[in-house]
């Protein structure tokens, strides 16, 4: 080896491979508490109160439209 490659080679640094530091064991989130038991009478009522609120945003919804393209000028 020449002296220019010792100079060469002494210039770069060696490629080492990237090690990420080692973290401490953090703590996990606890487990969520279980949702309650619903009777099956109760699910069918919600579901039925969903239904009726989403229909009414619906109706919301298209008289919001129909306003908006009333006011809307010709293009």
């Amino acid at each position: 080896m020449s002296v220019r490659e010792g100079k060469k080679k002494a210039s770069y640094p060696s490629p080492l491979p990237f090690r990420r530091p080692k973290r401490p064991k953090q703590r996990r989130w606890p487990s969520p508490t279980p949702l309650p038991e619903i009777p099956s009478e109760d699910v069918g009522k919600v579901l039925t109160q969903i239904l009726n609120r989403l229909d009414a945003i619906e109706k919301r919804m298209e008289r919001i439209e129909k306003i908006l393209m009333s006011k809307q000028p010709p293009l």
